[in-house]
């Protein structure tokens, strides 16, 4: 059974009479259940979604096989107009002027959009435009939902609906935004109920990419499915960034790469390296941290390799030895490597 999570009760309102959902008792008020799901009314921000997330999950986690975090949404990019509806792929958190390391991805193929939880409200453009550099649209709940999500290890998906607009003359009171949102609730709620009910009935959410691809060499790279999807995600988020793909595909970087002598499944996967760091800036952040605390190792031939997703602050080693002077700049190299420097940039403590 899926739990359905709303920050409001204005945004869940169809979802309350075309499901027959019914008070569940509880701890708190907001939460409902009907034949097919259960419905959580989180209220608003980060700390109260996450609080009664993972107070539920608690009590129902041999019930719930997947979260599904419903809402409206701000958004981060001039081409995500009002009323879009957004399937989003990654979550990622600021917090007091810092951007929270953690990131939680969706289970859903078809998303190409990620998300920014804000800790507090994001109304001005310039604080908008600092957000848009990691994300597309901006929330007050998904990643804390998410990492509730991941805790209890279950997966989820978020379906959002633009309620405001990326415009750069704009100058709206929190209250009039507020308003809107309130007045247009029932709307809102109908779209996002449409759309979930495409998804659930009519098995809409099988990928469909939305880049042809095949403008890469097929004969210098060969892509897995699982790659290939990987591929068109990437591709669609940096065209929706703006980013010129041509530009990209003809870049230095990539001719490197179609000249190296790998095989072309090796090259495919640097070629997915190279795109996802310029979609994720911050990625590149912190290999390049991972990479200076990892020099005494790789100075000394230890070959180190590291979670690829930055979920887990492990380091896998391999080494070598074939003479006594071999044993010694092992000895040394990790006498000098820390790994609390090393789990400390998985706590996100970053040099940028």
């Amino acid at each position: 059974m899926k739990l359905l999570t709303f920050a409001h009760r204005g945004e869940a309102q169809a979802f309350l009479l075309a499901f027959n959902f019914k008070p569940v008792e509880f701890f708190f008020d907001g939460l409902l259940k009907s034949d097919d799901y259960y419905l959580l009314i989180t209220g608003e921000g980060p700390h109260a979604a996450s609080e009664k997330t993972i107070s539920v999950l608690a009590k129902f986690d041999f019930e719930i096989t997947e979260i599904v975090n419903i809402g409206v949404a701000g958004s981060l990019n001039q081409k995500l107009l009002l009323n879009d509806l957004i399937w989003i792929r990654t979550a990622y958190a600021h917090h007091a002027e810092k951007l929270e390391f953690k990131s939680f991805s969706s289970e859903n193929p078809k998303a190409f959009h990620d998300c920014m939880t804000a800790f507090s409200r994001v109304l001005n453009y310039e604080d908008k435009m600092k957000l848009s550099l990691f994300a597309n649209i901006v929330d007050r709940e998904l990643w804390a939902v998410a990492s509730a999500a991941r805790l209890f290890k279950k997966p989820f998906q978020s379906l959002k609906i633009i309620s405001d607009e990326m415009v750069e003359d704009i100058n709206q009171a929190d209250q009039d935004i507020c308003k809107f949102v309130k007045t247009q609730a029932q709307f809102f709620s109908e779209k996002l109920l449409n759309e979930f009910q495409n998804v659930e009935y009519k098995k809409a959410n099988k990928l469909s990419p939305n880049i042809d691809s095949s403008f890469i060499d097929g004969t210098l790279f060969y892509f897995t499915t699982s790659q290939e999807r990987k591929l068109n995600s990437t591709l669609e988020g940096l065209r929706l960034k703006g980013i010129s793909l041509d530009s990209l595909i003809r870049s230095d970087e990539v001719c490197k790469i179609k000249e190296m002598e790998r095989l072309p499944k090796e090259r495919a996967r640097l070629l997915l390296d190279y795109l996802g760091e310029q979609l994720n800036p911050i990625s590149v952040i912190i290999k390049r941290n991972i990479e200076e605390v990892l020099s005494p190792l790789r100075d000394a031939k230890i070959n180190s390799t590291f979670d690829p997703d930055f979920e887990e602050s492990w380091v896998n080693l391999s080494i070598k030895i074939q003479s006594s002077r071999d044993l010694e700049k092992v000895k040394n190299a990790l006498k000098i490597f820390s790994y609390e420097d090393f789990k400390k940039i998985f706590e996100g403590n970053l040099n940028v």
